[in-house]
């Protein structure tokens, strides 16, 4: 039977976005018919004034006892429990707040920025979009809307509203760096380099952007000047773990294996859980014809993450050189499994 050296496939990290919790409540006195739910409201707004956030929380419980609609109260409420990391909470007393006034345009945003630190990009963007639609068309609706856009795969949806989100503050460097993103997914290289070089004219200290232009140029074929941004990503940020995996990434090009591995080994001693990190490693370790290593670089990415086909590939491979077909063959069907269909060619040779 033919043996065969099966290709590894090494992994970059190519970019970052980011999210704020910004929901503003209403700080507005009100006459509501109830002296009592009044005083109990304005001293919630001076708590969330003050900063203090769960007093606040205990002053509007008190005015909504005394007025279970006190719409005002309810969205002021679910402000102060965003601030707290309170999510669900918010998002049930902005659903309340909005069952009383299906018009509170910012009351939609909020929720929508509740459901997106919950990672309910979906929900978040049905949010913001009925936001807009009701009249809300600040620039960060446009952002956030842009950035549930990406997570939810519609990225020429998501370059349109960081578009007009950069339109309403041309000096949002996330919002370039996020655009970008958005670029190069649909493999516009060029313009996503261009929203990382904006990006980074703006906030020259945007340790995401450098990251983010690195990987580009890094698809470009422009190894040198890749390293050059992710060196400057790492030096703005030294825990930047993405972006030393991602130097690691362009060294590989180089042949730098030795380099490789340090990179790997440092991007492990910040985020010991990164998977990434020892699956580039054990390719790396596989260059350098250490194969028991790399064996346990590819376990421990797989050990960290059950689904991670490429690391079953490239484990492998690292038993195929040690003359363990079976083995080989049987990480090569899982790859397989989870969707990598190449890995059938490999096993045919052992059929």
């Amino acid at each position: 039977m033919k043996k065969t050296f099966a290709a590894v496939a090494l992994l970059c990290a190519t970019f970052t976005m980011s999210a704020q919790n910004i929901v503003g409540n209403d700080s507005t006195l009100v006459l509501v018919g109830d002296q009592d739910a009044e005083v109990a409201f304005n001293a919630g707004n001076q708590k969330v004034s003050q900063g203090k956030y769960a007093e606040a929380i205990t002053s509007f419980n008190e005015a909504l006892s005394h007025n279970p609609n006190f719409v005002k109260a309810l969205v002021n409420r679910g402000f102060a429990k965003s601030e707290l990391a309170d999510y669900n909470g918010a998002i049930s007393d902005f659903s309340k707040a909005l069952s009383l006034d299906q018009s509170l345009a910012q009351v939609q945003y909020g929720r929508g920025l509740a459901y997106f630190n919950l990672n309910k990009s979906a929900e978040a963007l049905t949010d913001f979009e009925d936001a807009i639609k009701n009249g809300y068309k600040e620039a960060n609706v446009y952002y956030y809307a842009g950035i549930a856009c990406f997570e939810t795969g519609v990225y020429e949806e998501a370059i349109s509203n960081l578009t007009l989100a950069i339109g309403l503050n041309p000096n949002n460097a996330q919002a370039y760096n996020d655009r970008g993103s958005a670029k190069r997914m649909k493999e516009d290289y060029d313009g996503a380099i261009a929203d990382y070089q904006a990006a980074i004219k703006i906030d020259m200290k945007l340790a995401t952007a450098y990251n983010n232009l690195g990987s580009c140029l890094l698809k470009k074929g422009k190894v040198d000047d890749a390293i050059t941004n992710y060196n400057m990503a790492i030096s703005l940020d030294p825990k930047y773990y993405i972006a030393v995996n991602n130097r690691a990434r362009a060294k590989y090009e180089k042949k730098l294996y030795d380099e490789v591995v340090a990179d790997c080994k440092k991007a492990i001693e910040i985020n010991p859980d990164y998977a990434y990190a020892y699956n580039n490693m054990g390719i790396a370790q596989m260059k350098l014809r250490d194969y028991e290593n790399a064996y346990a670089s590819f376990s421990k990415a797989i050990e960290l993450n059950k689904n991670f086909a490429e690391a079953y590939l490239n484990r492998g491979s690292c038993q195929e050189m040690q003359r363990q077909f079976e083995k080989a063959c049987a990480d090569w069907q899982k790859a397989y499994d989870l969707g990598i269909s190449k890995a059938k060619n490999y096993i045919s040779f052992y059929e």
